[in-house]
């Protein structure tokens, strides 16, 4: 990041979103909303002087809540740019932080701003969501916390330094379960796999034993899907170090009031018992979910979304990262939840699609376009319903306009048109004849 941050072509804008997308191929207008820090990103040097004497605390989102920061703060250590910001809703302006700031940096009267760009091609890479909803007491019970939860305990910069301490007294929790597809392979809310929790499980149960070998970690899962290069075999050497993997289903969990402890009822396949197992701490694999910047950002740009809410690519075999846009890529969790290593080829491949017409200055295309005849249109419009790439649209006087650049000339629209009032250039029904009678001329 922070190599790119300072490479001469690249613009970083943090604390920003695109709010309209207009124009084609080599030439979008894209309209972006920048933010108020109340933090000047050009006179800001990152001393943290105003972080030292705010005497506001609020939740960490980069320690998923689990920690704490104060008002004005930076995002986290290696954030780039490095530029402090105000939680402005938890902010009781004591101006303590305008007194410390030897820059003059903070301006509490700072405005939205509306930065217009031109641009050839757009890469969109939104990332996802967590699923938190309330199962198995999620939100209620102090120690049911998440894999990402998980992940910032474990990491050395987190709330714990990296050691393995649950949430309701800072312990060090030594009987853990772990719960997989919590959300997901499921018809009630998600029916998609999230590909990455039995990995995910795998990996920070092996980390807990690494540390910590008297655990004793109990992963519940309904399949192993361990697809991709070595996984299975870091899966076995899971089990082979005590790791316990059961296939079950987990039914009901209650907490302990004074030990915060939970009391775990569960259903090994296999066995008609339900047994009940008391635990320290219980960890959801919950499944991913398309992030609220993919939902924003597919309204802004009408762009279509598949039944699972993720971005739809143009071919889903054979295209992953073109979309019906011509112009406009996607790449890694906002076309379908994946791996680092699948996310990392797709951007690739993205940035590569997108640097040849940008490399080229110049964008060919065929001209096999649907063509509208006034005359012969009955305004039934179901040539609009139709269109897959909403390349058909109405003008004032109610005539059928095609839009030339979103067209890719599938001919939808001609076989749904039932007064042949659209058709296909070089495709047309006279020329089909003309073929006809000249391969099957009829005698006399």
């Amino acid at each position: 990041m922070l190599e790119a941050n300072r490479h001469p072509n690249i613009n970083i804008m943090s604390y920003s979103e695109v709010v309209d997308v207009d124009g084609y191929i080599g030439n979008f207008q894209v309209k972006v909303k920048r933010n108020p820090r109340y933090v000047d990103e050009d006179s800001c040097t990152g001393c943290g002087q105003c972080t030292e004497v705010c005497p506001i605390y609020v939740p960490n989102y980069f320690d998923e809540n689990l920690s704490a920061r104060k008002c004005i703060d930076i995002s986290f250590a290696q954030a780039v740019p490095a530029v402090y910001d105000i939680a402005r809703d938890s902010c009781v302006e004591c101006f303590a932080c305008v007194d410390s700031c030897d820059q003059e940096s903070i301006d509490f009267s700072m405005k939205e701003e509306y930065v217009d760009l031109e641009v050839g091609t757009i890469i969109i890479a939104t990332g996802w969501d967590l699923y938190e909803e309330d199962d198995y007491g999620y939100g209620t019970y102090d120690n049911v916390i998440t894999q990402i939860q998980l992940e910032r305990i474990l990491a050395p910069n987190g709330p714990t330094f990296g050691h393995l301490k649950r949430p309701s007294d800072r312990e060090r929790p030594k009987r853990i379960l772990f719960i997989n597809c919590v959300g997901s392979r499921d018809l009630r809310s998600n029916e998609y796999c999230s590909v990455v929790c039995c990995n995910l499980s795998v990996k920070n149960s092996k980390l807990i034993k690494s540390e910590y070998p008297d655990s004793e970690i109990v992963v519940c899962y309904i399949d192993m899907r361990n697809c991709g290069k070595d996984y299975e075999e870091y899966y076995r050497r899971a089990r082979n170090s005590g790791i316990i993997f059961m296939k079950g289903l987990v039914g009901n969990i209650e907490e302990d009031p004074e030990t915060k402890n939970l009391k775990v009822k569960m259903e090994p396949v296999g066995t008609d018992t339900v047994i009940e197992e008391e635990f320290d701490m219980v960890v959801l694999s919950s499944a991913s979910l398309p992030s609220q910047g993919t939902v924003e950002i597919a309204n802004v740009m009408n762009m279509e979304r598949s039944p699972d809410g993720f971005l739809k690519e143009f071919h889903a075999r054979l295209d992953p990262i073109s979309t019906k846009v011509p112009g406009v890529f996607i790449a890694g969790s906002c076309q379908g939840q994946k791996g680092i290593d699948k996310a990392v080829g797709q951007a690739k491949g993205a940035a590569s699609s997108a640097a040849i017409p940008m490399g080229r200055g110049e964008y060919t295309m065929e001209l096999i376009r649907a063509t509208p005849s006034d005359e012969r249109c009955a305004k039934c419009y179901k040539c609009i319903e139709a269109c897959p790439y909403n390349a058909i649209s109405v003008n004032e006087n109610g005539n059928l306009v095609v839009d030339i650049i979103s067209c890719r000339g599938c001919g939808t629209c001609a076989a749904q048109c039932p007064s042949n009032a659209i058709e296909l250039r070089y495709y047309r029904d006279v020329q089909y004849m003309a073929y006809i009678d000249e391969f099957l001329p009829i005698e006399e």
